[in-house]
């Protein structure tokens, strides 16, 4: 856990911001049937990133909560990690043009708040079920009791739905810096089954780098239930990054050695602020 203050160099969100506005001034991609072929896609998978933005004049809130103590560690005594300490994050997201948005997300591991931006390139269709999008911005890490520091970060974000039931992404993200390495380079997967109509299994694999011998990759696995504009998934992974800088160099508390589960969540909601 920790905490910093650094300025925020704002004319990295202006850059991104403008890049959006020039997406969304250009030919209007058609939604219709976007979630038949989508699989019900929504802005992320279990954290990472999905192509996709909301739809304009929508805001979707999150919360996310991860058990801090394994559950092997933990055991039956602590209800595997359910009696200690969380790691949690907040956010929102806004979509205020066709096809870009803009998202604020806290984490209370080192206070870090990330500032992205997205755009949507290319939305799936019937007769081609890919999707394609573009996000980046800024990590700020604000715990006082360690080195404060702000990253930027860029991300090419790309999925493909099969047989509309799974589908498949991958997300060529660069990072920065992270609390320990600069310049780090990763490929996130992240995979989406639609079991029932309302019922999705999600999990995401993020490669290991080779920072320290018993570095691991980083694995997840959520089972989500969806109801109108509200999504709530039960996780189940080895990883507690949350954020982009802890995430794609995997070196959150030096590395990722921890081969046994934490569990947690992550509930969003979403609320129509303009009428389309």
């Amino acid at each position: 856990m920790q905490n910093g203050v650094i300025p925020v160099p704002g004319r990295c969100l202006l850059l991104l911001l403008a890049l959006g506005t020039a997406l969304s001034a250009g030919p209007a991609l058609s939604q219709e049937g976007v979630e038949d072929v989508a699989t019900g896609l929504g802005v992320r998978f279990v954290q990472i990133q999905t192509p996709l933005t909301l739809d304009r004049g929508v805001l979707e809130a999150v919360f996310t909560h991860r058990f801090a103590e394994a559950a092997k560690d933990a055991g039956p005594g602590a209800l595997w990690g359910l009696g200690g300490g969380s790691y949690v994050g907040l956010g929102v997201d806004y979509a205020f043009l066709k096809n870009v948005s803009v998202q604020v997300y806290w984490a209370n591991s080192f206070y870090d708040y990330e500032f992205a931006a997205k755009g949507t390139l290319l939305r799936p269709t019937p007769k081609l079920p890919v999707a394609i999008g573009l996000r980046g911005g800024l990590d700020w890490n604000t715990y006082s009791g360690a080195e404060k520091f702000s990253s930027g970060f860029a991300q090419l974000l790309a999925s493909a739905t099969i047989a509309d039931r799974v589908t498949i992404a991958v997300s060529p993200s660069y990072v920065q810096r992270t609390r320990y390495h600069d310049d780090v380079w990763n490929v996130p997967i992240d995979l989406q089954v639609r079991i029932l109509d309302s019922w999705y299994l999600l999990g995401e694999l993020i490669p290991k780098k080779g920072w320290t011998p018993d570095a691991t990759y980083q694995w997840s696995v959520a089972i989500q239930k969806t109801v109108y504009h509200h999504k709530f998934a039960l996780y189940f992974g080895n990883t507690l990054a949350t954020t982009m800088d802890q995430m794609i160099g995997g070196d959150l508390g030096g590395a990722v050695t921890d081969r046994n589960l934490h569990i947690g969540f992550n509930i969003s909601r979403a609320f129509d602020l303009v009428k389309n």
